[in-house]
């Protein structure tokens, strides 16, 4: 009897161990499966994400030709205009038209990185660099379907605005840089309130002046937006403008005026005079001028309040080169009151 309970006891036992054995297998199964997909799920999402991270993201860009593609962050943009004011926008062209823009003091760091594309713009050379963005004015509005191939192309008519100022805002709802213009703007409205503020023991409230451009035998009165420091000494600092530029050159948006140096008087009989000569103007062209009786009647002749522009210095008006103006400008004017 006890050698039956015997083994009835181990034949139970065995039949035990062999379920425990089968149990433990498919909980070692089911364990794998578990640890094969806690390690395969994460592994799968982070590649995923990698490539959705990696997936070049684009701004709908609204232009003068409609709505365009454009890379939000674009790396290789060849501007055949505007390349002072993507700088400002923090965005710094690979090439630009050196011949027609380039060439202002105040952006050499940003032009040093910029290969020249011809002026006009030549369809080779920008299809040559291999651009993502493309951005034109007028100048090379002809192209544009050709350039459009090449890369997403953002054409914005110079009419498109008015000043500077418009021009910031423009292109920073343009290429969503809305953030850098405003910066921008703000830097603008603090250093002319600053400006004002350093020429107000030199500059009476009301005094006006007049900018005087001359090429060659040519003397044209300028308005507030053709470079020469307009926007400086009109929207800045706030002289005044005289009657006849503000109608004649402002107004009428051609910004600049041929005049006849027997009219001098009448329309330069200003407090102050800008005057610059452009590039290819001899010395005896400019002598012409200075040495004449009729320049010597001039308000701002008699009372030293003529202010020579250097034409390489003051040719430009893009948004970093109007702030460095700004600072040169208010010097001439508190040292010509000193």
């Amino acid at each position: 009897m006890i050698v039956k309970k015997t083994w009835l006891f181990a034949g139970m036992t065995a039949l035990l161990l062999v379920l425990s054995a089968c149990g433990s297998g498919t909980d070692t199964t089911s364990s794998n499966k578990t640890a094969s997909l806690a390690t395969t799920t994460p592994a799968a999402a982070t590649a995923q994400a990698e490539a959705t991270a990696s997936a070049p993201k684009t701004y709908a860009a609204k232009t003068a030709k409609g709505e365009v593609a454009i890379p939000a962050s674009p790396k290789r943009v060849a501007a055949a205009y505007y390349h002072g004011t993507l700088a400002a926008l923090g965005i710094t062209p690979i090439g630009a038209s050196k011949e027609w823009w380039m060439g202002s003091p105040f952006l050499k760091e940003q032009e040093a990185k910029m290969e020249d594309i011809g002026s006009p713009a030549s369809v080779e050379k920008v299809t040559s660099m291999n651009p993502d963005l493309i951005v034109i004015n007028g100048f090379s509005e002809e192209n544009y379907d050709k350039f459009s191939k090449i890369a997403p192309t953002v054409f914005i008519p110079y009419t498109a605005y008015k000043n500077v100022r418009e021009e910031m805002k423009l292109l920073g709802d343009t290429f969503g840089r809305q953030k850098e213009a405003a910066d921008w703007l703000a830097k603008y409205e603090q250093k002319a309130k600053e400006s004002r503020e350093k020429i107000k023991t030199s500059v009476k409230e009301g005094e006006s002046a007049v900018i005087i451009n001359v090429r060659e035998k040519k003397i044209s009165l300028l308005g507030d937006n053709y470079g020469r420091g307009g926007e400086v000494i009109y929207n800045m600092l706030k002289l005044k403008v005289p009657d006849f530029v503000q109608k004649q050159a402002i107004d009428s948006g051609k910004q600049l005026v041929e005049i006849s140096m027997e009219t001098l008087p009448t329309y330069a009989n200003t407090d102050h005079i800008f005057i610059c000569m452009n590039a290819g103007t001899t010395e005896e062209q400019v002598k012409a001028i200075l040495d004449s009786p009729i320049w010597k009647t001039l308000p701002a002749v008699k009372n030293n309040k003529v202010h020579i522009l250097d034409y390489n210095t003051y040719l430009y008006y893009d948004p970093v080169s109007i702030l460095g103006q700004a600072d040169l400008i208010t010097d001439m004017l508190v040292k010509s009151g000193s």
